[in-house]
């Protein structure tokens, strides 16, 4: 699993989290000096960190994807999540990916969520990614502890992913947990963003779980577009 610090630092360095959340999502705080609503941005930004630089790259790969040709784009779309259900076996769920329907705002509620419900379906979807290989090793395993601590979740939530640690979620039960677009589009940020792409088994695990959630192939293509600039 990748340092997660360090991907904030490289997505504050593209630019990928200018705007959001303020556009301190590492921490930077000296553009919030004095305005309230500065203070609290500043302090969501500290708070959600590494997720919140999920969100911002998830935002900016959809922006990115919004910006070219839409008619093409919903016809493609059309297309891909054709391909997709054809393939799948489980529930008939769907979400709509439609260009520029997704406000920049959803995307940071995913980790701002009061429950703690969407900060804790990106880790599980980072424990989930990082087994893809089939094990997690103690680096790995202590990279996972220092985020989890991090996080606004209750103490038998944290418990529960120190459990997944042991037995990660099933691709496929990942995928049912996943309640709407925006937090699709970050689970698979959040996926690509903890593992090796470089790897085999990572780039079939990708692959997979963009089939299921039936996530445009343009989208995805923007993500790692986003990803590779790091």
């Amino acid at each position: 699993m990748k340092d997660l610090q360090k991907l904030v630092g490289s997505l504050n360095k593209s630019g990928a989290l200018n705007g959001f959340l303020g556009g301190v999502a590492g921490g930077g705080l000296s553009s919030l000096l004095g305005s309230k609503k500065g203070k609290k941005t500043g302090k969501k930004a500290v708070k959600y960190g590494a997720l919140a630089a999920v969100g911002g790259l998830a935002w900016k790969a959809y922006k990115q994807y919004s910006e070219q040709s839409q008619e093409a784009n919903q016809q493609k779309d059309r297309e891909a999540y054709d391909r997709a259900m054809s393939g799948r076996a489980q529930s008939h769920r769907t979400f709509d990916f439609t260009p520029a329907q997704m406000p920049q705002q959803s995307f940071e509620q995913v980790a701002e969520s009061d429950t703690g419900s969407g900060q804790l379906i990106l880790m599980r979807a980072m424990i989930a990614a990082a087994y893809a290989d089939g094990h997690i090793d103690e680096t790995e395993r202590q990279k996972i502890f220092a985020q989890v601590e991090t996080m606004a979740l209750s103490v038998p939530e944290k418990a529960m992913l120190f459990d997944e640690l042991r037995k990660p979620l099933s691709l496929s039960e990942l995928v049912q947990a996943v309640p709407d677009a925006q937090t699709g589009i970050e689970i698979y940020a959040a996926s690509a963003s903890a593992i090796d792409l470089q790897q085999a088994v990572s780039q079939q695990y990708l692959q997979t779980l963009a089939n299921q959630l039936c996530l445009p192939r343009e989208l995805v293509h923007s993500i790692h577009q986003e990803l590779s600039s790091l």
